[in-house]
């Protein structure tokens, strides 16, 4: 082994840029504001941004159009920009740039960060791809306001329209956001109507049978007789007038309460609001043993639907 002694130590060149954008072939360098260098090609940035097309086609450290606080220099063959841009934003709007996959964003601040450096640059095509990740159903679900605020100021009609039916799953006056601050008073305050609207569609269905399915007679807080009736008689859609168990009328008195709030289908499955009825249900021997049964394919399969065509049926009136 003696003869290894002197040997010298291995060395491992290792590229000061980031992987993938480390081409030795690359004719610019970008640096951002925490000092990641990638290694780019010009094409692919001309082809996605018009505006920096003529910028990099210039030559020159006055851009055109001015692009503030960016600059071209030049070091040998490659030409040097640096961004106000960080690593991860930049190195997510390069992928789009170039023919890889799109990346994935586990956060809105992040799908925000790419939408606003694309929309500095001009790069509306690509804008466009990224707006499908805007949409994610998890987000969608957990914060549709600010889905539906980034979706408005970066001029993304259809998704703003998605995210604003899902905002109505939300209190009437949800908890504020910071994306509020870029959009306009008069939007925000369209929204709260359009929640408004949506309330009172969902909530008339609960005041009036006649949207029932034809069978709907046979359900049992139609049929049974042992049971305090309510002190209203109910049309259905066969023309008749049926009185109906107090029971199932206190259910829907109180999913008018919560679709007021939240006209959204999703409300009047839950559970709680459901085991009050049952529960009054259950002292009836006519009730009890149909009543869960019954009560499951009205909601299940009719009530849920229902309210969602009536929310369909409202416009969102906001310009865009």
């Amino acid at each position: 082994m003696s003869q290894f002694l002197g040997a010298a130590p291995l060395s491992v060149k290792v590229s000061s840029f980031r992987a993938p954008f480390d081409a030795t072939d690359a004719d610019l360098i970008i640096h951002t504001s925490d000092d990641a260098k990638f290694a780019v090609h010009k094409i692919f940035l001309a082809v996605a941004s018009p505006l920096l097309k003529r910028f990099l086609l210039s030559g020159s450290s006055s851009p055109c159009p001015p692009f503030e606080g960016l600059v071209l220099k030049c070091d040998g063959d490659h030409a040097i920009i640096k961004l106000e841009e960080d690593a991860q934003t930049t190195e997510r709007v390069l992928q789009y740039c170039y023919p890889f996959s799109n990346p994935v964003f586990s956060n809105l601040n992040d799908v925000q960060a790419v939408l606003e450096m694309m929309k500095k640059f001009g790069m509306k095509g690509l804008m466009n791809r990224v707006k499908g990740s805007l949409v994610q159903q998890a987000f969608l679900d957990d914060q549709p306001l600010r889905v539906f605020a980034i979706a408005y100021r970066y001029g993304l009609e259809d998704e703003a329209r998605i995210a604003a039916k899902y905002t109505v799953r939300q209190p009437f006056f949800a908890p504020y956001v910071e994306e509020l601050e870029h959009i306009p008073a008069s939007v925000y305050h369209r929204l709260l109507q359009y929640h408004r609207k949506c309330s009172v569609a969902a909530c008339s269905l609960t005041a009036d049978f006649s949207w029932f399915p034809g069978f709907a007679s046979r359900w049992v807080w139609f049929q049974c007789d042992d049971c305090v009736h309510h002190p209203l008689s109910w049309p259905l859609s066969d023309g008749k007038i049926y009185e109906v168990n107090t029971w199932f009328i206190e259910f829907m008195e109180r999913a008018r309460n919560a679709l007021r709030e939240r006209p959204c289908s999703k409300v009047v499955t839950d559970p709680f609001l459901i085991a009050e009825c049952l529960e009054a249900a259950s002292g009836c021997l006519t009730c009890r043993p149909a009543a869960f049964l019954d009560l499951s394919v009205f909601i299940g399969e009719h009530f849920t639907s229902e309210i969602e065509r009536a929310i369909d049926t409202v416009e969102l009136d906001i310009p865009f």
